[in-house]
């Protein structure tokens, strides 16, 4: 933090390498706030602002990611609607309420939470390589969890592109390939909803915002296409590899404030 106080152009080059990297692994197997996050804490600022922050250039890479998949045909707007409308009345409470209470005991219980999806899949080696069980009706599956992982983004962040992925692909049987253009046009509007309240508070930093979205759309372009070209045994890899390392990174966090 001290380095790059005295270095302010190499913050900046460094955010935009970090909004590359996020939006590359965001595109393809969520995640992406587990790379932007830690790196806008280098900036100094508050985590409200760092959230804030993160939110606003997410929400640009995101928006490439989706006008890609949708451009490929692998979404509908009209199935994911009610996504979309329910998402809007959890991310407004999630982030309305993170500017009112502390959010730390978070840190406890979502490295368990992943966890268990973690186990969960690789148990399951098939799931999402192919079109699966369809176990909940769309309009069901997208009001319930559309709620919840808009409150759970906008409340606490880093992960729900995994929670997304998986759960669209374990309740309404779609493939990896199939499940990463909702799971991305889902996250955009939780984002978007979100922004809004961090904008109404004061805790978004539009240079430091602006500077890692010019490294995020290039990443989530790249990350997208090649999602497109290599289908689903490109995309369960890569998100089994970074949820493993969500998972460590939480739990070695968990622990480190433990001590």
């Amino acid at each position: 933090m001290t380095f790059f106080a005295n270095h302010y152009y190499l913050l900046l080059s460094f955010l935009i390498v970090m909004g590359f990297l996020s939006g590359f692994v965001d595109s393809i197997a969520g995640g992406g706030g587990l790379i932007s996050v830690p790196a806008l804490t280098l900036t100094g600022m508050p985590m409200a602002s760092v959230l804030g922050t993160n939110k606003l250039q997410s929400s640009i890479g995101t928006g490439i990611a989706v006008l890609k998949y949708y451009q490929h045909d692998l979404l509908s707007l009209a199935t994911v609607y009610r996504g979309l409308l329910f998402g809007l009345i959890g991310a407004i409470c999630g982030a309305t309420l993170v500017n009112h209470i502390n959010n730390h005991f978070m840190v406890i219980v979502v490295p368990f939470i992943m966890l268990g999806v973690y186990i969960f899949n690789l148990f399951n080696r098939k799931l999402g390589i192919e079109p699966g069980k369809k176990r909940l009706s769309e309009p069901v599956f997208f009001s319930l969890f559309g709620f919840i992982l808009g409150f759970y983004d906008s409340f606490v962040g880093p992960g729900t592109g995994h929670f997304w992925l998986i759960a669209i692909v374990y309740f309404l049987g779609y493939t990896f390939v199939e499940a990463s253009g909702y799971a991305k046009v889902l996250n955009l509007k939780s984002n978007l909803f979100a922004l809004i309240i961090f904008l109404y508070y004061g805790k978004v930093n539009f240079i430091y915002g602006f500077t890692m979205a010019i490294g995020q759309i290039a990443g989530n372009y790249c990350g997208a296409h090649i999602v497109i070209l290599r289908g689903s045994k490109i995309v369960r890899p890569l998100f089994m590899t970074v949820m493993f390392l969500t998972i460590l990174i939480m739990f070695y966090e968990l622990f480190a404030q433990s001590k």
